[in-house]
Protein backbone atom coordinates (compact mmCIF):
# COMPACT_ATOMS: atom_id res chain seq x y z
CA UNK A 1 0.00 0.00 0.00
CA UNK A 2 1.61 3.24 -1.23
CA UNK A 3 2.38 6.23 1.73
CA UNK A 4 0.00 9.01 1.65
CA UNK A 5 1.60 12.64 2.18
CA UNK A 6 0.81 13.91 5.57
CA UNK A 7 -2.08 15.43 5.37
CA UNK A 8 -3.53 17.86 8.32
CA UNK A 9 -7.17 17.15 8.53
CA UNK A 10 -9.86 18.25 10.67
CA UNK A 11 -11.45 15.78 13.13
CA UNK A 12 -14.67 17.20 13.86
CA UNK A 13 -16.26 20.52 13.38
CA UNK A 14 -14.61 22.40 16.36
CA UNK A 15 -11.31 22.53 14.17
CA UNK A 16 -9.03 19.83 15.98
CA UNK A 17 -6.19 18.80 13.78
CA UNK A 18 -5.36 14.93 13.19
CA UNK A 19 -2.26 14.19 11.18
CA UNK A 20 -2.38 11.27 9.04
CA UNK A 21 1.01 9.89 8.20
CA UNK A 22 0.11 6.67 5.44
CA UNK A 23 -3.19 5.02 3.94
CA UNK A 24 -2.57 2.23 7.05
CA UNK A 25 -3.22 5.15 9.58
CA UNK A 26 -6.59 6.12 7.58
CA UNK A 27 -8.01 2.81 8.17
CA UNK A 28 -6.65 1.72 11.41
CA UNK A 29 -8.69 5.68 12.57
CA UNK A 30 -11.36 4.27 10.67
CA UNK A 31 -11.74 1.50 12.28
CA UNK A 32 -11.59 2.57 15.59
CA UNK A 33 -15.02 5.12 14.57
CA UNK A 34 -16.43 1.66 13.20
CA UNK A 35 -16.29 0.34 16.62
CA UNK A 36 -17.27 3.43 18.54
CA UNK A 37 -20.25 3.96 16.53
CA UNK A 38 -21.01 0.50 16.99
CA UNK A 39 -21.26 0.82 20.48
CA UNK A 40 -22.59 4.20 20.93
CA UNK A 41 -25.66 2.92 18.42
CA UNK A 42 -26.23 -0.77 20.77
CA UNK A 43 -25.87 1.74 24.13
CA UNK A 44 -28.83 3.96 22.58
CA UNK A 45 -31.03 1.47 21.49
CA UNK A 46 -30.67 -0.53 25.35
CA UNK A 47 -32.31 2.90 26.91
CA UNK A 48 -35.49 2.95 24.87
CA UNK A 49 -38.06 0.67 25.00
CA UNK A 50 -41.29 -0.79 23.26
CA UNK A 51 -43.56 2.63 23.47
CA UNK A 52 -39.99 4.51 22.11
CA UNK A 53 -41.00 3.01 19.50
CA UNK A 54 -43.64 3.22 16.13
CA UNK A 55 -44.16 0.38 13.13
CA UNK A 56 -44.27 2.72 10.09
CA UNK A 57 -45.11 0.89 7.12
CA UNK A 58 -43.26 -2.36 8.33
CA UNK A 59 -40.23 -0.10 9.32
CA UNK A 60 -39.22 0.85 13.20
CA UNK A 61 -39.06 4.30 13.47
CA UNK A 62 -37.93 6.17 16.90
CA UNK A 63 -40.67 8.59 18.71
CA UNK A 64 -40.00 12.01 20.79
CA UNK A 65 -40.01 10.08 23.60
CA UNK A 66 -36.90 7.72 22.42
CA UNK A 67 -35.43 10.96 20.91
CA UNK A 68 -35.23 12.48 24.47
CA UNK A 69 -33.62 9.33 26.35
CA UNK A 70 -31.28 9.01 24.54
CA UNK A 71 -30.34 12.91 23.67
CA UNK A 72 -29.74 12.77 27.91
CA UNK A 73 -27.77 9.75 27.90
CA UNK A 74 -25.05 11.18 25.68
CA UNK A 75 -25.95 14.92 26.99
CA UNK A 76 -26.59 16.45 23.35
CA UNK A 77 -27.51 19.30 23.52
CA UNK A 78 -30.51 21.14 20.86
CA UNK A 79 -29.70 25.37 20.54
CA UNK A 80 -30.59 27.74 18.14
CA UNK A 81 -33.91 26.42 17.78
CA UNK A 82 -35.77 28.84 15.38
CA UNK A 83 -39.78 28.12 14.56
CA UNK A 84 -41.52 29.62 11.10
CA UNK A 85 -44.46 28.85 9.95
CA UNK A 86 -45.04 29.16 5.70
CA UNK A 87 -47.39 28.88 3.24
CA UNK A 88 -47.50 26.40 -0.09
CA UNK A 89 -50.17 25.44 -2.53
CA UNK A 90 -51.48 22.50 -4.60
CA UNK A 91 -54.50 21.57 -6.40
CA UNK A 92 -56.46 21.27 -3.51
CA UNK A 93 -55.40 25.53 -2.54
CA UNK A 94 -53.45 26.76 -0.21
CA UNK A 95 -52.07 25.06 3.46
CA UNK A 96 -49.30 26.52 6.12
CA UNK A 97 -46.23 24.34 6.82
CA UNK A 98 -44.52 24.22 10.11
CA UNK A 99 -40.70 24.16 10.05
CA UNK A 100 -37.93 24.03 13.03
CA UNK A 101 -34.42 24.23 12.63
CA UNK A 102 -31.33 24.10 15.06
CA UNK A 103 -27.92 22.87 15.99
CA UNK A 104 -27.39 19.47 17.53
CA UNK A 105 -24.20 18.79 19.07
CA UNK A 106 -22.69 16.44 21.47
CA UNK A 107 -20.80 17.53 24.49
CA UNK A 108 -16.84 18.11 24.59
CA UNK A 109 -14.97 18.60 21.30
CA UNK A 110 -17.18 16.28 19.01
CA UNK A 111 -19.22 17.19 16.13
CA UNK A 112 -22.24 19.23 15.69
CA UNK A 113 -25.15 19.02 12.93
CA UNK A 114 -28.05 21.26 11.81
CA UNK A 115 -31.42 19.20 11.79
CA UNK A 116 -34.88 20.01 10.07
CA UNK A 117 -38.59 19.08 11.09
CA UNK A 118 -41.61 19.89 9.37
CA UNK A 119 -45.32 18.91 9.65
CA UNK A 120 -47.92 20.36 7.15
CA UNK A 121 -51.62 20.81 7.45
CA UNK A 122 -51.63 18.07 4.61
CA UNK A 123 -50.14 15.54 7.26
CA UNK A 124 -51.83 12.04 6.74
CA UNK A 125 -52.15 11.49 10.47
CA UNK A 126 -53.90 15.45 11.33
CA UNK A 127 -55.12 16.30 8.06
CA UNK A 128 -56.90 13.77 6.28
CA UNK A 129 -59.68 11.28 7.23
CA UNK A 130 -60.66 8.38 4.66
CA UNK A 131 -58.26 9.37 1.78
CA UNK A 132 -60.11 12.85 2.43
CA UNK A 133 -58.47 16.64 3.29
CA UNK A 134 -60.11 17.28 6.47
CA UNK A 135 -61.91 21.41 7.20
CA UNK A 136 -59.79 23.44 8.27
CA UNK A 137 -61.63 23.90 11.36
CA UNK A 138 -61.20 20.39 11.97
CA UNK A 139 -57.68 20.37 12.21
CA UNK A 140 -55.65 21.28 15.72
CA UNK A 141 -52.66 23.71 14.10
CA UNK A 142 -51.17 23.08 17.80
CA UNK A 143 -50.61 19.38 16.89
CA UNK A 144 -49.09 20.89 13.13
CA UNK A 145 -46.64 22.98 15.31
CA UNK A 146 -45.49 20.23 18.03
CA UNK A 147 -45.25 17.54 15.43
CA UNK A 148 -43.14 19.65 13.69
CA UNK A 149 -40.54 20.56 16.68
CA UNK A 150 -41.17 16.23 17.41
CA UNK A 151 -39.79 15.70 13.64
CA UNK A 152 -36.73 17.91 14.63
CA UNK A 153 -35.77 16.32 17.50
CA UNK A 154 -35.93 12.68 16.82
CA UNK A 155 -34.15 13.97 12.94
CA UNK A 156 -31.66 15.91 15.10
CA UNK A 157 -30.70 13.18 17.23
CA UNK A 158 -30.90 10.42 14.96
CA UNK A 159 -28.52 11.75 12.25
CA UNK A 160 -26.20 12.65 15.29
CA UNK A 161 -25.69 9.48 16.23
CA UNK A 162 -26.41 7.71 13.55
CA UNK A 163 -29.67 5.86 14.06
CA UNK A 164 -31.22 5.72 10.69
CA UNK A 165 -32.75 2.75 8.98
CA UNK A 166 -32.61 0.75 12.10
CA UNK A 167 -34.04 -2.85 11.56
CA UNK A 168 -36.09 -4.97 13.63
CA UNK A 169 -32.86 -7.55 14.29
CA UNK A 170 -31.18 -4.52 15.81
CA UNK A 171 -34.02 -3.61 18.04
CA UNK A 172 -34.51 -7.83 19.19
CA UNK A 173 -30.98 -7.79 19.79
CA UNK A 174 -31.82 -4.40 22.33
CA UNK A 175 -34.69 -6.23 24.04
CA UNK A 176 -37.82 -4.73 22.18
CA UNK A 177 -39.53 -7.14 20.01
CA UNK A 178 -41.49 -5.98 17.18
CA UNK A 179 -44.64 -7.72 18.15
CA UNK A 180 -44.82 -5.01 21.23
CA UNK A 181 -44.07 -1.90 19.16
CA UNK A 182 -47.23 0.21 18.35
CA UNK A 183 -48.39 -0.24 14.57
CA UNK A 184 -49.00 2.72 12.20
CA UNK A 185 -50.97 2.45 9.14
CA UNK A 186 -52.37 5.04 6.44
CA UNK A 187 -55.04 5.61 4.23
CA UNK A 188 -54.14 2.61 2.00
CA UNK A 189 -53.95 0.26 4.92
CA UNK A 190 -57.35 1.44 5.87
CA UNK A 191 -58.82 0.64 2.63
CA UNK A 192 -57.23 -2.88 2.70
CA UNK A 193 -58.60 -3.54 5.97
CA UNK A 194 -61.93 -2.61 5.03
CA UNK A 195 -61.66 -5.08 2.01
CA UNK A 196 -61.44 -7.89 4.46
CA UNK A 197 -64.21 -7.02 6.03
CA UNK A 198 -66.82 -9.61 5.71
CA UNK A 199 -71.06 -8.39 4.53
CA UNK A 200 -72.32 -8.82 8.05
CA UNK A 201 -69.54 -6.27 9.67
CA UNK A 202 -70.25 -4.12 6.93
CA UNK A 203 -73.66 -4.10 8.32
CA UNK A 204 -73.16 -3.78 11.73
CA UNK A 205 -70.90 -0.80 10.91
CA UNK A 206 -73.44 0.97 8.84
CA UNK A 207 -76.10 0.48 11.78
CA UNK A 208 -72.91 2.08 13.75
CA UNK A 209 -73.08 5.19 12.00
CA UNK A 210 -76.85 5.49 11.71
CA UNK A 211 -76.91 5.41 15.93
CA UNK A 212 -74.35 7.98 15.98
CA UNK A 213 -75.41 10.19 13.55
CA UNK A 214 -79.30 9.86 14.93
CA UNK A 215 -77.99 10.47 18.65
CA UNK A 216 -76.01 13.66 17.25
CA UNK A 217 -79.55 14.65 15.46
CA UNK A 218 -77.48 14.48 11.92
CA UNK A 219 -74.73 16.35 12.48
CA UNK A 220 -72.32 14.25 11.25
CA UNK A 221 -69.24 16.29 13.06
CA UNK A 222 -70.98 15.72 16.52
CA UNK A 223 -71.48 11.82 15.44
CA UNK A 224 -67.68 11.77 14.87
CA UNK A 225 -66.86 12.77 18.22
CA UNK A 226 -69.62 10.16 19.69
CA UNK A 227 -67.83 7.48 17.27
CA UNK A 228 -64.44 8.98 18.83
CA UNK A 229 -65.89 8.22 22.52
CA UNK A 230 -66.92 4.93 21.93
CA UNK A 231 -64.43 3.08 19.98
CA UNK A 232 -61.66 4.57 21.91
CA UNK A 233 -59.90 1.71 24.33
CA UNK A 234 -56.00 1.47 25.47
CA UNK A 235 -53.64 -1.68 24.85
CA UNK A 236 -50.11 -1.68 25.69
CA UNK A 237 -50.41 1.72 27.13
CA UNK A 238 -51.67 3.25 24.11
CA UNK A 239 -54.97 4.80 23.34
CA UNK A 240 -56.96 3.19 19.99
CA UNK A 241 -59.94 5.30 18.70
CA UNK A 242 -61.61 5.94 14.64
CA UNK A 243 -63.09 9.44 14.29
CA UNK A 244 -64.16 8.05 10.72
CA UNK A 245 -66.31 5.30 10.66
CA UNK A 246 -64.22 3.47 7.66
CA UNK A 247 -60.41 3.58 10.08
CA UNK A 248 -62.41 0.29 11.50
CA UNK A 249 -59.78 -2.74 11.09
CA UNK A 250 -61.17 -5.35 13.09
CA UNK A 251 -65.00 -6.89 12.72
CA UNK A 252 -64.28 -7.27 16.63
CA UNK A 253 -63.91 -3.38 16.90
CA UNK A 254 -66.52 -3.10 15.49
CA UNK A 255 -68.99 -5.25 16.66
CA UNK A 256 -67.50 -3.73 20.68
CA UNK A 257 -68.12 -0.30 19.56
CA UNK A 258 -71.68 -1.06 18.21
CA UNK A 259 -72.69 -2.67 21.68
CA UNK A 260 -71.40 0.51 23.61
CA UNK A 261 -72.95 3.06 20.92
CA UNK A 262 -76.27 1.05 21.44
CA UNK A 263 -76.52 1.32 25.03
CA UNK A 264 -76.79 4.67 24.49
CA UNK A 265 -79.37 4.70 21.70
CA UNK A 266 -81.53 2.52 23.56
CA UNK A 267 -81.36 4.91 26.63
CA UNK A 268 -82.45 8.23 24.10
CA UNK A 269 -85.02 6.23 22.20
CA UNK A 270 -85.76 2.51 23.52
CA UNK A 271 -84.82 -1.02 23.10
CA UNK A 272 -83.70 -1.90 19.65
CA UNK A 273 -83.90 -5.78 18.70
CA UNK A 274 -80.38 -7.57 20.36
CA UNK A 275 -77.42 -9.03 18.62
CA UNK A 276 -75.43 -11.48 18.78
CA UNK A 277 -72.98 -11.75 21.53
CA UNK A 278 -69.91 -9.04 21.87
CA UNK A 279 -66.89 -9.76 21.75
CA UNK A 280 -63.97 -8.10 24.67
CA UNK A 281 -62.31 -5.85 22.40
CA UNK A 282 -58.74 -6.44 24.21
CA UNK A 283 -59.07 -10.13 22.22
CA UNK A 284 -60.12 -8.47 19.28
CA UNK A 285 -56.40 -6.07 18.13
Amino acid sequence: MSEIEKIETPSNTNGEIITIDSAEDLISIAQRRVEIVGKLMTTALKITTHRDWVNQNGNPYLVHSGAEKVARLFGISLSNIKMERMWAEDTKGKYYIYKHTGTAALPGRFDSIEALGTCSQRDAFFGRVSGELRDTSEIDETNIMKASYSNFVVNAITHLLGLRNITWDQLNEAGIDEKSVQEIKYEKDSKKAEARLSKEALETRKKLWDMCLELAAGAEKAAAAILEKYSSFKKNGNTFKVTDIKQFKTEGWIKTTYGRVKEEYEKAFGKIEEDEGQMNIEDQQ
